[in-house]
């Protein structure tokens, strides 16, 4: 019932939104945080763990799609884009953390926590770029940069959790080496596991040829299974998909594996992951919360936009396109902390005021979020969407 009762009302929200010139995404994030913690919290934490394996479906389905979108061969001619991704992780990074530090947090809960914001959320960048049918020089490199500053904040949050553990718990020389051999455990298993999946899936799409039906239920079957391996060896879903998808573009030479569309079964499972992630989203209304929040947004709207239009004259975008790239990359999603780090971690999760100004960001950017991607992609002339508006 539950599930019913969110898929006919949040495609409900996402057609009345569609109707008045906005995404669809929108319609669904604001039900969500009607129904969730900020509202009146019917949606709450238990029925959100009920929902997770959905969430979890949805969001391995966007992220081995923005993988196979990832033309290696064209980011490796493009140099520039490589400049632009490290000056903007960078200097999201270190923006963020001085703009923590202003609010007396620690220096590894200002560390960490900028580490988590440098990601722009790749599930909001994927799902508005194939709502829009966005394909261009803007959406491109959007997703790209979205891509490797999502790797980057998985590595550097990974690297830092185990400090945090280490102030919230202390502990000896065995629990330091503990928190040194997890992180590495994650990174490495993730791509080890992802080009495990890829070598299983290559070699049993010669089995079941290339019928759009056969290779249906092979993708999906390979998606629940990375999933629930890489959920059952603590892996990152992250990583792994998106190893899955850059290998299947780029390993795949002979095209054993056929690039499936998921259309209408993967819009269901969008329905209930953006509803889900506008209902965990939390408004805080303390003043210094909100405060703090907002200008972790500011530094972040500031580090994202300032290295490109730096760089931009250096490359094929120009100064207005490269601005419409900078907008592009603010999403930040509450899934950032699932695709990122487990939030049930007890080290995360004694973080009170820290989780408090993420959320809080995160509750106005996913709201926000979607509507500077749409801004972006129509005012480049790249969305297809924008004749039925």
């Amino acid at each position: 019932m539950l599930l019913a009762v969110l898929l006919l009302a949040g495609y409900a929200c996402g057609e009345g939104a569609k109707r008045l010139g906005l995404p669809r995404m929108t319609g669904y994030i604001v039900l969500g945080l009607v129904l969730g913690d900020t509202g009146i919290g019917w949606l709450d934490a238990g029925a959100r763990a009920l929902l997770r394996p959905f969430v979890d479906f949805a969001l391995a389905l966007l992220l081995l799609e923005l993988g196979q979108r990832l033309d290696l061969h064209w980011m490796r001619r493009e140099r520039w884009l490589w400049v632009m991704a490290v000056c903007e992780i960078g200097l999201t990074w270190l923006l963020a953390f001085s703009a923590l530090k202003v609010f007396a947090f620690t220096h590894i809960e200002a560390a960490f926590l900028a580490a988590v914001v440098v990601s722009s959320s790749p599930v909001v960048l994927m799902y508005m770029a194939r709502d829009e049918g966005a394909d261009g020089q803007v959406s491109h490199r959007v997703l790209a940069l979205a891509t490797l500053n999502s790797l980057a904040a998985f590595v550097m949050a990974t690297l830092l959790l185990p400090l945090l553990h280490y102030e919230h718990e202390g502990g000896g020389i065995v629990d330091i080496a503990r928190m040194v051999l997890h992180p590495a455990w994650r990174l490495a298993g993730s791509v080890l596991l992802g080009a495990f999946v890829f070598m299983l899936y290559r070699f049993s799409a010669r089995w079941f040829g290339k019928s759009p039906q056969a290779q249906f239920v092979l993708a999906i079957g390979m998606v629940t299974l990375a999933v629930g391996v890489a959920d059952g060896l603590d892996l990152s879903v992250l990583c792994t998909m998106l190893a899955i998808g850059m290998l299947v573009k780029n390993a795949d030479t002979k095209r054993r594996i056929r690039h499936i569309e998921f259309g209408f079964a993967s819009e269901v499972l969008c329905v209930i992951l953006f509803i889900v992630a506008g209902a965990s989203a939390h408004f805080t209304g303390s003043p210094e919360i909100v405060a703090a929040a907002a200008l972790l947004i500011a530094a972040r709207f500031v580090a994202k936009l300032l290295p490109i239009f730096a760089i931009a004259p250096l490359t094929p975008l120009g100064l207005s396109r490269a601005g419409l790239v900078g907008i592009a990359l603010m999403p930040l999603s509450g899934f950032t902390a699932l695709v990122l780090i487990d939030p049930t971690d007890q080290a995360f999760a004694s973080q009170g005021r820290m989780i408090a100004v993420f959320l809080t960001a995160v509750a106005v950017l996913e709201v926000v979020g979607p509507l500077l991607v749409q801004f972006a992609f129509r005012h480049a002339g790249e969305s297809h969407a924008v004749e039925e508006v």
